[in-house]
């Protein structure tokens, strides 16, 4: 593999992340405005679970960017 297409590949991993920051941002939310209407408290746990959300987006974030760099720090 040549340093062009491994540069090429790195891009969708970070896409990849956004996407699952995203996601678990709309699915927290989501959840919570179902909760919402199933217990007529409308904006409520729809803000909590986007809030929550973005938190489990953050976190996995945070711990796939740690591991790498720990990864590529350990080869020096």
């Amino acid at each position: 593999m040549t340093p062009a297409q491994k540069e090429y590949g790195q891009g969708y991993e970070y896409f990849g992340m956004a996407l699952n920051f995203t996601v678990a941002i709309l699915l927290f939310g989501a959840g919570g405005w179902f909760l919402d209407g199933w217990i007529h408290t409308r904006p409520l746990f729809a803000i909590v679970g986007a809030f929550v959300g973005g938190f489990a987006g953050f976190m996995s974030i945070w711990y796939r960017v740690k591991k790498e760099t720990d990864k590529g720090g350990k080869g020096r």
